[in-house]
């Protein structure tokens, strides 16, 4: 079962990498989230473009079960963490447009809280993706006495 799930999760990071690739050819609408910064336009290509590659070879070493899916993948959850941490403290308006993206409610009160609802449930994903996965492997590599 934890083999099962480490393998979808390195599907869902390779999915992922290809929307970072795919703000090569965004343009000014491109965005990109780095450390709590939220980045536009052509100002992410080369940073996305890097981050596509790493969370691509992570998602690769993850599927074949290679030595470097555990350090990979957990240097990719302390990334996420961080970043969703430093986007929060950075960025605490940004809580309300989330809301907006959501529902049609026009209470800015009402936003910040479904916003908020949203991007817990956001930080979930992204944490149960990475950060579980990495756990997993740690606990199977020492198992292995490769620790």
């Amino acid at each position: 079962m934890s083999r099962w799930f480490v393998r979808l999760c390195a599907a869902l990071i390779i999915l992922r990498a290809f929307t970072n690739f795919a703000k090569l050819f965004q343009g000014n609408d491109a965005m990109l989230v780095f450390f709590g910064q939220i980045l536009r336009g052509p100002d992410t290509t080369i940073l996305a473009a890097l981050i596509g590659l790493f969370m691509l070879v992570t998602g690769v070493a993850m599927l074949v079960g290679g030595r470097w899916a555990f350090p990979l993948i957990a240097a990719y959850a302390v990334y996420v963490a961080i970043n969703l941490l430093t986007w929060t403290v950075s960025n605490p308006g940004e809580l309300e447009r989330v809301g907006r993206m959501l529902v049609t409610a026009t209470d800015p009160s009402q936003l910040r809280w479904i916003g908020a609802l949203g991007f817990l449930g956001y930080c979930l994903v992204a944490l149960g993706t990475t950060a579980v996965p990495a756990w997993i492997l740690y606990k199977q590599q020492r198992t292995a006495g490769r620790l």
